[in-house]
């Protein structure tokens, strides 16, 4: 935190207040920083961080979860990013860690199913990883697109898994080795 900060409170509201603010907390041309963030006043734990803070929070909390084993942590820690997101409104960032949490509860359900035996149908599970998976990519997730694949490899056909991993997953792991 920096002592050198300038606080704009406003009593009523007016269009010139409005304007003022549009205009420090608008992003520059080429998606450059703001001049300022917004607060929310009326939620005293928001205050507690900035705009910048509940990013860099959201996001050290959805890192921390591509770490954890235990799926239950995984989702409370994507919950948290979430919403951390939701508080910075930053829309994109908290609908990456809403697909990641849906994508974790799929591989959740999957391995209680596998745990109590239960017979699933596999045509259903496979188109529903397919959407899962596509979503995740769009999203660019290739991480989670991993893990939903390694979850989901035993209820695929041989042949749908060997396409997928030849090709589609075999191109995701090419580039994440790339990226290190």
């Amino acid at each position: 935190r920096c002592i050198e900060k300038l606080f704009f409170v406003e009593t009523s509201s007016s269009t010139a207040g409005k304007a003022t603010i549009r205009w420090l907390t608008q992003k520059g041309p080429g998606g450059e920083g703001s001049f300022a963030t917004q607060n929310n006043i009326d939620d005293i734990e928001a205050m507690s961080m900035t705009a910048d803070e509940f990013v860099g929070e959201g996001i050290n909390n959805a890192e921390l979860s591509q770490s954890v084993e235990d799926l239950d942590e995984v989702l409370l820690l994507l919950e948290r990013a979430s919403w951390c997101f939701e508080q910075a409104d930053s829309t994109d960032l908290a609908a990456k860690a809403r697909m990641q949490h849906s994508s974790v509860l799929f591989r959740r359900e999957l391995e209680a199913s596998r745990d109590q035996n239960v017979v699933q149908n596999h045509a259903v599970i496979e188109m529903r990883a397919a959407q899962m998976m596509e979503s995740l990519s769009r999203e660019g997730l290739f991480f989670e697109v991993l893990n939903c694949f390694d979850a989901v490899r035993p209820y695929l056909s041989a042949y749908a898994s060997e396409q997928l991993g030849r090709g589609f997953i075999s191109d995701i792991v090419l580039a994440e080795s790339e990226d290190r």
